[in-house]
């Protein structure tokens, strides 16, 4: 979602997204199976974030002992982007002993429709690189695909790097789930009722429902929130009784337990 500025990311042809996802959905797929009884789930997830996310979201979720996926592009670190200035190295040191997940955005904030599945792959491994130099101990096994831009060939690619991918298609996860291909709902000022609706949704009917924003500012960009409505969504889950944990957390607990 986010544009660096002075970068211009033409809309690809409509038709080339759909078929590109649709193809997307039914190949390649990392098919798991959530438990008879798993627990009504939310994952709260950030892309590229800024450093406003963690200034403003983070307390929220540290009062309420809620953790995050936040997924980090090793090339914009400490640049200013369209959502503000992006994080540095050692505000994700500090997430991680926080006991956060640090998950991979590809090194470049690349758009796996526009680049060979090759270039995206190794992108995607210099993310890996940097961001383990740049953060002790860490070990990533979540993926978010930037824009959420996928084709067959980014999945592969991904896939192979990642325990779980996460799009940006919205859904929740029932049933039978592609963990290569994750839904995932946006939380941004604009779509505060979707995201109230998700979780009454989720609290009737089950499953898993991942929400993804980018900055979290009085202000915010297109791609984020406020804090009030940050704050709305997460005291909404906790009313709910819903549990929450990081993508890759409720991954290992969904694999445990087919294995």
């Amino acid at each position: 979602m986010l544009l660096v500025r002075g970068q211009a990311n033409p809309p690809l042809p409509r038709l080339h997204r759909v078929i590109g996802r649709a193809l997307a959905r039914h190949c390649a797929r990392r098919l798991a199976i959530l438990p008879e009884d798993f627990k009504p789930t939310v994952s709260f997830t950030f892309d590229d974030f800024p450093a406003s996310a963690l200034s403003a979201a983070l307390p929220i979720l540290q009062a309420t002992g809620m953790t995050a996926t936040w997924y980090a592009t090793s090339g914009l670190l400490g640049k200013s982007s369209a959502v503000g200035t992006v994080a540095t190295a050692g505000q994700l040191r500090g997430l991680q002993e926080a006991g956060h997940e640090i998950g991979c955005h590809t090194h470049g904030h690349l758009d796996g429709r526009k680049v060979p599945a090759e270039a995206y792959g190794r992108d995607i491994d210099e993310n890996h690189r940097v961001l383990m130099e740049l953060v002790p101990g860490l070990a990533i096994r979540s993926f978010a695909y930037p824009f959420g831009g996928v084709t067959v060939g980014a999945k592969r690619a991904a896939m192979t790097r990642a325990v779980t991918c996460r799009s940006t298609m919205a859904g929740i996860a029932r049933g039978h789930v592609d963990l290569a291909l994750l839904p995932a709902n946006p939380l941004y000022e604009e779509t505060l009722d979707a995201a109230q609706d998700v979780i009454g949704r989720l609290s009737q009917a089950g499953g898993w429902a991942i929400f993804y924003t980018h900055d979290v500012a009085e202000a915010p960009s297109p791609w984020g929130c406020t804090p009030a409505t940050f704050a709305a969504i997460t005291a909404a889950v906790a009313r709910a009784g819903l549990r929450v944990g990081t993508v890759g957390a409720v991954a290992d607990q969904i694999l445990r337990r087919l294995a």
